[in-house]
């Protein structure tokens, strides 16, 4: 054989080669690829299936306090003589207006959830002095605690908190903890609330010494769809959105959340947020002001639970 001929077997063996190194190449990412592809189909399968749960949960939400309301038009309806109307009449009204609030807290999640995840979920700060708002939202649910025989403490700042917040969002995110924090106490318990500042930071802190979380489950707490697993029977009563829109509102404030619990020795949840205000984003509100909107948004929130009349 030749230089030549040798030369050609020689380009031959280095091109299959080459070849064959690009062939295991691609391969390699073809399979990584597919591995991924995998995943994320496992993701999306997981993802559907939580979605299903929610929205079977949701449907029985719904139709929950419907049905109260219609039973109890119902009944006012079949009410023949003037005193049994009268009395019955008053409690079936109270019974349609506390389901009507557990209609509203119900569709302001729906609301929100759908403009977080179109992304238009926005806020509307005002300049706000924190520890008065705070007491405001403590106070307002002080009737919730004092029903279930609980302790509820609000220990404030000794000095002015003054920051910007969107005031509704805020209230949302305080009611949503203190239900909870209520909710999975039993009498005896205590539910504090602190405020604080330090190194240009608000911190708001939301502890119980209540039935506590898991460690198994503390990782998915904020997960939307996905709900505390605190206590099989009371969790079934939620949509399992709360605490996922809790975190977004306090995302939406450049802040942040986190959670400490142990089974049976009670839960905190720790936010701390910017201290910072601004100009031209709206006046201070009254305290009389912020008492009857917490007042209001107290009974939305607590409707999940609690019954108004009682």
């Amino acid at each position: 054989m030749d230089i030549g001929a040798n030369t050609i077997v020689l380009l031959a063996i280095a091109i299959l080669s080459v070849v064959l190194v690009i062939m295991a190449i691609l391969l390699v990412k073809s399979l990584h690829y597919g591995h991924k592809l995998a995943r994320r189909l496992d993701e999306a399968i997981e993802a559907s299936d939580r979605m299903g749960e929610f929205f079977s949960n949701m449907t029985h939400e719904l139709r929950t306090p419907l049905s109260v309301i219609l039973g109890a038009v119902q009944l006012m309806e079949k009410d023949h003589s003037e005193q049994s109307r009268n009395e019955r009449s008053a409690r079936n009204l109270h019974t349609i207006k506390y389901n009507c609030y557990r209609l509203l807290r119900l569709t302001n999640n729906l609301l929100d959830l759908a403009r977080s995840e179109s992304g238009y979920l926005t806020l509307k700060p005002v300049n706000c002095e924190l520890n008065a708002l705070i007491d405001e939202i403590v106070q307002s649910v002080r009737p919730f605690a004092e029903k279930k025989q609980l302790e509820l403490r609000c220990l404030k700042s000794s000095k002015p908190i003054d920051i910007a917040l969107d005031i509704e969002k805020t209230e949302r995110i305080m009611l949503n903890l203190l239900s909870n924090a209520i909710k999975f106490s039993k009498p005896g318990d205590a539910v504090t609330v602190s405020v604080c500042e330090s190194d240009g930071r608000a911190y708001i802190s939301v502890k119980d010494t209540g039935a506590g979380i898991p460690a198994s489950m503390q990782h998915e707490i904020f997960d939307r769809y996905k709900q505390s697993g605190r206590c099989h029977q009371l969790e079934n009563q939620g949509s399992g959105i709360g605490l996922s829109l809790v975190k977004t509102f306090v995302e939406l404030h450049h802040g942040n959340i986190k959670l400490i619990s142990k089974v049976d020795k009670g839960s905190e949840f720790i936010i701390d947020l910017p201290l910072v205000t601004a100009d031209g984003i709206g006046e201070r509100r009254s305290c009389s002001d912020l008492r009857r909107e917490a007042d209001e948004a107290a009974k939305v929130e607590f409707s999940s639970t609690y019954s108004i009349t009682t």
